[in-house]
């Protein structure tokens, strides 16, 4: 038993130049797709679909009446791939499309846990999807596609996609922008308040500037909304909440922390405008 490749724009295309080529209906090929192909557009190029056909060598005639030549014979039955082979196939496609079309070097490495399919991003050239400020809106767009394409596909697992540096260059942006406002409270006392943010960065804000002379830092709004303010250091924080206990202190447990004072690991979990990706990270 051996297998003959077949391609074409798409998977209908390939398998019918496979059942050409064979002199059988499609119904009766037994294929693995290898390559779902993707169709291109808006600067993206086209990559061809790939399929596997098995094939099955017949013995030569016991009676000697063959003619020497082992002749090729499809197995029967056709047993389609599993939706998930396509999809993972498909999700390396779209991050080879996208590596092409911006001349990126970048790999795609898929994992899978008990909640989620997770696609690694690693290479060169990741740090173009952290964005120039560092903030990832073309990780998280780039995400949100892929939802929109495989989410169905997979559920009930989540599709989450990670870049290699994107968390320790967040962390980064976040502390040096939290260290402006922080500049600019002090310099006409005005309390400035930051983008929503989630739990993680908002930790993240409070421990860079729990130090920091005049000014002191409390959240604000509910949800998706939560925000850090930077205010005076005569500002009144809220007494209670999520991120503060009373005396206006940082929780050593709760939302931002876990038991034991460390904070939880999240990946980003926001799309471009602050709304949520659906699945976290």
């Amino acid at each position: 038993m051996r297998d003959r490749l077949f391609g074409g724009t798409d998977v209908e295309e390939a398998l019918a130049s496979a059942a050409a080529a064979l002199g059988l209906p499609v119904a009766e090929l037994r294929y693995v797709v290898l390559e779902a192909g993707t169709a291109g557009g808006r600067g993206l190029k086209p990559t061809p679909a790939r399929i596997a056909v098995l094939i099955q060598e017949a013995a030569a005639d016991p009676g000697g009446r063959s003619d020497g030549a082992r002749r090729e014979q499809p197995l029967a039955q056709p047993v389609r791939p599993a939706p998930e082979a396509d999809t993972r196939a498909s999700l390396r496609a779209l991050v080879r499309a996208v590596a092409e079309a911006g001349a990126l070097e970048i790999e795609a490495e898929i994992e899978e846990t008990e909640e989620a399919v997770v696609l690694q991003l690693r290479g060169r050239d990741s740090s173009f999807f952290h964005g120039e400020d560092g903030r990832g809106d073309v990780l998280f767009a780039f995400e949100h596609l892929l939802q929109r394409i495989h989410g169905q596909a997979l559920h009930p697992l989540a599709l989450r996609v990670r870049c290699e540096g994107f968390r320790e260059r967040r962390d980064q942006a976040l502390a040096e922008e939290a260290q402006r406002l922080a500049e600019a409270v002090r310099a006409d006392g005005e309390p400035r308040t930051m983008e929503p943010l989630n739990a993680y960065e908002r930790r993240i804000v409070h421990l860079a500037l729990q130090d920091a002379p005049g000014v002191t830092t409390f959240s604000v709004g509910e949800g998706r909304d939560r925000r850090v303010t930077v205010a005076p250091k005569s500002a009144a924080p809220p007494s209670e909440g999520p991120d503060r206990l009373p005396g206006g202190k940082p929780p050593s447990e709760g939302p931002d922390r876990l038991p034991g004072g460390k904070p939880p690991f999240e990946g980003p979990d926001r799309l471009p405008g602050g709304k949520g990706a659906g699945d976290g990270r």
